[in-house]
């Protein structure tokens, strides 16, 4: 096993262990957006798009105001990886990541047809949305952070997935 699966995994052990912990107070719901900034970051080592090129910025935007963009803001400030927050969809216009939060106004459908067939991952935090079209979806589950994955939203998109990754997601159709 590499380096980077052994990271990964030590990861998704301290996932399982603080997962227990995350509550709907403010200081927990922080501390939650900071784990899924972080897994949403070492997601981009088993996510690959096509026609990118290894040394290019990954771009990821947050489909309006999110906690998550501070703390994708601080881990990918030493990396080529550049955040920003739009209010509107319209605005966004070719990016590799786009995060819905939970409370984006914006219907996930309107979301997943704007980008349907483009090499844009689409992660969500929101039950069901993996269901509705979503590639990746952020989800609670016995009171632990875990993540769907929708293989045939992902297939249509051109993203690639490590089967790595794979093993520790809930696949959804």
């Amino acid at each position: 096993m590499t380096i980077k699966n052994r990271i990964f995994i030590l990861g998704l052990i301290i996932m399982q262990l603080t997962g227990n912990s995350i509550m709907a107070q403010s200081k927990d719901i922080m501390e939650q957006y900071e784990l899924k900034a972080t897994f949403l970051i070492r997601f981009l080592d088993y996510v690959s798009w096509e026609n990118r090129a290894k040394n290019q910025t990954l771009k990821i935007a947050i489909l309006e105001k999110c906690p998550i963009t501070n703390s994708l803001l601080e881990i990918a400030k030493n990396k080529k990886i550049e955040v920003k927050e739009y209010e509107n969809l319209d605005d966004l216009s070719y990016d590799n990541i786009i995060f819905v939060p939970y409370n984006c106004t914006v219907p996930i459908e309107k979301i997943v047809s704007k980008f349907s067939g483009k090499p844009v991952l689409i992660v969500t935090e929101h039950e069901g949305f993996g269901k509705k079209g979503a590639h990746m979806n952020f989800i609670m589950l016995d009171d632990k952070l875990k993540f769907e994955v929708n293989l045939k939203a992902i297939k249509k998109s051109g993203i690639g997935i490590s089967s790595f990754l794979l093993q520790h997601a809930i696949i959804v159709q």
